[in-house]
């Protein structure tokens, strides 16, 4: 009996041991979730310059001294949706992390009249700069000014090109399948884009490009920032329609900090969001070859009569036709 005692004693304690564990275990994973959760309540989201812009500018009174404290609202036109900041005491004013599209930036100022500009294109990764005079008058009053972009870009130093929506939905693509790739070519220090591999391993049709010598292995592809590199590096896994696009970012040379990975070319896709109204589109590729435009080499037939000859039975006849 007492063996027995024994024996059950020690199997109740090296039970204990587990249970112990398991319950500091527990512990230790609920304090690092709530840890997470208080992190993440307190913290704000970060979103990087590869899928938005940067607005930017400085406020000035008529004399040309700077405007500190002064309240700029910038508002996106299709949308409606708006964020407000305020100048330095340098006049200057900031807005980073803005969402592709048009917007109208406004600044106030007491003993100022409002000063708005509209139609600001903001394109993704790029840096506009608004520059805003407030003249002297009541507050009530507003002037509205009208200013083309800077054709200089004096804000950041990275070189590329921005297919915009207008050149996707004009420009000929070519292929069922309107490949937005076909327009790369349009960034300076590319090459013409060719289609590689075999239609195996190249379902999709991806094109592929040569950037300021490099090998097109160094090129990236993202959407929306996010890698859509194939795993050889090769390839772009998902290639989006040209309907369901709005920019595409072409970066060559002088990258910004987000794009350090790429020795060739940076290609970010942007899709399209959504507007305060219902909007759609249809369209379709037409293949039938006799409403398609006659191509170069297809000549039309010679009006002239032409001859020929004809053997009929030995004998050479000849018709006209």
């Amino acid at each position: 009996m007492r063996g027995m005692n024994n024996f059950h004693a020690m199997d109740t304690e090296e039970l204990a041991a587990p249970a112990t564990a398991c319950v500091v275990k527990l512990w230790r994973l609920s304090m690092a979730v709530l840890l997470g959760a208080i992190l993440l309540g307190f913290s704000s989201p970060v979103m990087g310059q590869a899928v938005n812009g940067t607005l930017l500018g400085t406020v000035t009174d008529s004399s040309g001294a700077a405007v500190s404290n002064a309240k700029v609202t910038i508002t996106e036109t299709n949308t409606g949706i708006s964020r407000t900041s305020q100048t330095n005491e340098s006049g200057n004013y900031i807005s980073p992390d803005l969402p592709p599209g048009t917007y109208t930036v406004t600044a106030e100022q007491s003993g100022f009249k409002r000063v708005s500009r509209a139609g600001v294109d903001v394109i993704v990764n790029t840096t506009q700069r608004v520059d805003l005079v407030l003249q002297p008058g009541n507050i009530s009053e507003t002037i509205t000014v009208e200013a083309e972009t800077a054709i200089l870009q004096t804000d950041r130093a990275d070189v590329g090109e921005k297919i915009e929506l207008t050149q996707l939905e004009e420009l000929p693509i070519g292929g069922p399948v309107r490949n937005f790739q076909g327009l790369l070519a349009l960034a300076p220090g590319t090459v013409r884009p060719h289609r590689d591999h075999s239609e195996f391993f190249n379902a999709q049709d991806s094109l592929s490009t040569e950037v300021n010598g490099q090998s097109r292995e160094f090129n990236q592809l993202m959407i929306e920032g996010v890698s859509d590199d194939e795993r050889t590096g090769l390839l772009q896994i998902y290639i989006p329609p040209a309907e369901a696009i709005q920019t595409v970012d072409v970066s060559t040379s002088n990258y910004t900090a987000e794009f350090g990975r790429a020795a060739g070319a940076v290609t970010n896709v942007i899709l399209k969001s959504g507007t305060n109204r219902f909007h759609g589109s249809a369209y379709e590729y037409n293949r039938v070859s006799a409403l398609a435009a006659r191509s170069f080499f297809n000549r039309p037939p010679n009006p002239v009569a032409r001859s020929t000859y004809n053997y009929y039975g030995g004998s050479v006849g000849r018709a006209n036709y």
